[in-house]
């Protein structure tokens, strides 16, 4: 009895917890749930909770790796392969969040392997959408392209306009980065135009953001500045701080292009402690470098160095390779003013060669991943493999017993019902015949007695026919019909069709508003 309170009390505060999630909780509640789920008893729900917990830690930027690690513990023990895909892909958004984008794509693409056999659609969308980001970090367009479109194929056929606008969106993001400005406006529109349906501020802003951002590098300053605004002011009327320095981030550059260089470090120094509490290193990078630039040209050349070198040195550490190359071009500029010519040399030899040692380096580590995943995707495999199994077992041991049941349930049925069937059979069949007999001594005695009266009448007369209208021919037909004759000798005693004697006995039963040889007779001799 106590077990089942404990258990009961345990249910209670979860479904609170599941109900309150938008909250941030401590490390003490985190952990405390965590330790409680610990104990459950092994199932897919136990691995749902604690995936949603580990979501949670996220939010609450306390983020517990045990949690996601204990839920892909226990997919794999009972091959809960949309749990292990689902854990997967929660661990390569982690090492996004951590600026791993080689780790993300490892993780990201494993979870895809998982769903390869997988119904669960939507989880393979957001897999490939977050596939998608990681790309773009690291570059790699064509890549990044191949994924957003395939998330974009499903989420249409799926008709998820959620994961549409983030593939869209995607996809324009990609071609700012191959500087293909009307392409991207293109998907950018469409992006904005669901979101408008869908009511979504927050993508809306995106939208708005993303588009004033093409308008800002196709030097369409007004319309960028328009646009800009209006992404900030959703920013602000919902409270989404890091969305408000990157519209900061945004107007800075925007000013720094129209050469108002004051303008434009106000924007970014209004940016700059926002991402640095969001830990969000690449824009915090870009920020410190184009401020520094813009102290480059006011003419405070220590206060440009300064800038300049943090931002680096922070671009540096997350591998961003725009940054880098942003962060050596500045101090090109930086060495030429101060007459440092050697160092300025330096400095762009490094910003054109950097590229390729991003691209060397990258691609050592896609090296180390792809054998990572070579290894990781036969375990998968394995696992896959042992789930069906799992299921068809348990699917064929219930399919037994069901079938047994079913069959013997059947088969009394089937005995009962077809004794009875016989039953009715037998009886239906003897009152037929009786019933066939008695008509048919019926018949042969009302024609007997019809050819009798019919012998002593002789020949109707045709004065009898002329209220119904019968013909001379009509008539002949019916003398001959009270005879007994059938159709063949009709036809033959009148030298004509057998067709023509239907036609005539069907005009004889319409005339006299009758349905046969016995009804048209007795009509007559009523005459």
């Amino acid at each position: 009895m106590l077990n089942l309170t404990r258990l009961v009390f345990l249910l209670v505060f979860l479904v609170f917890f599941q109900t309150t999630y938008g909250q941030n909780y401590s490390k003490k509640q985190i952990d405390s749930v965590f330790t409680k789920l610990k104990v459950l008893p092994n199932s897919t729900d136990k691995v749902d909770k604690l995936i949603s917990l580990y979501k949670k830690s996220i939010y609450s930027k306390i983020p517990d790796e045990e949690i996601i690690n204990e839920a892909i513990k226990i997919s794999e023990k009972i091959y809960y392969i949309n749990g292990l895909a689902d854990s997967y892909n929660r661990k390569g958004l982690t090492a996004r969040y951590e600026n791993n984008y080689t780790e993300s794509v490892s993780y990201h693409k494993r979870a895809l392997n998982l769903l390869s056999e997988s119904t669960d659609t939507l989880l393979k969308i957001k897999c490939l959408n977050s596939l998608g980001v990681t790309y773009r970090k690291l570059n790699l367009e064509k890549e990044a392209f191949n994924v957003y479109f395939e998330a974009l194929d499903l989420s249409e056929k799926f008709n998820n306009q959620k994961s549409v606008a983030i593939a869209l969106n995607g996809i324009g993001n990609i071609f700012i980065d191959t500087k293909e400005y009307d392409k991207a406006l293109y998907y950018f529109r469409r992006d904005y135009q669901i979101e408008l349906a869908r009511n979504n501020p927050r993508g809306q802003e995106y939208s708005l953001s993303n588009i004033g951002e093409i308008f800002l590098y196709k030097k369409s300053y007004d319309s960028a500045f328009v646009y800009l605004n209006k992404a900030l002011y959703l920013t602000k009327k919902f409270k989404r701080k890091e969305s408000e320095a990157i519209q900061y981030n945004l107007l800075g550059l925007l000013f720094q292009n129209k050469e108002e260089y004051a303008k434009s470090t106000d924007f970014y120094k209004r940016a700059i402690p926002i991402f640095t509490n969001s830990n969000n290193l690449r824009y915090l990078s870009n920020t410190l470098i184009n401020i520094g630039k813009n102290e480059l040209f006011i003419g405070n050349s220590d206060k440009a160095f300064d800038n300049i070198t943090v931002g680096l040195n922070n671009a540096k550490n997350i591998k961003s390779k725009e940054n880098i190359i942003l962060g050596y071009n500045a101090l090109v500029n930086y060495y030429t003013l101060t007459k440092n010519y050697e160092k300025a040399l330096f400095a762009y030899k490094l910003a054109t060669t950097f590229h390729d040692s991003i691209v060397n380096e990258s691609s050592q580590k896609s090296i180390i991943s792809t054998q990572i995943e070579f290894e990781t995707a036969k375990k998968d495999e394995q696992i896959q493999k042992l789930a069906n199994e799992k299921i068809l077992s348990e699917l064929n041991a219930k399919s037994h017993f069901n079938k047994l049941i079913i069959i013997s349930i059947i088969g009394f049925l089937i005995v009962s019902v077809l004794g009875y069937l016989m039953y009715l059979y037998r009886r239906n069949s003897d009152l037929e015949i009786e019933n066939k007999n008695s008509e048919l001594q019926n018949y042969l005695h009302q024609i007997k007695k019809l050819k009798k009266e019919a012998k002593n009448k002789s020949d109707i007369s045709t004065e009898s026919f002329e209220e119904y209208g019968l013909s001379k021919r009509e008539i002949e037909v019916f003398n001959h019909i009270t005879q007994g004759l059938s159709n063949d000798e009709i036809a033959e005693k009148m030298f004509v069709s057998k067709n023509t004697i239907k036609t005539h006995i069907k005009n004889i039963y319409s005339k006299l508003d009758v349905k046969n040889r016995i009804q048209a007779i007795k009509k007559v001799n009523s005459i």
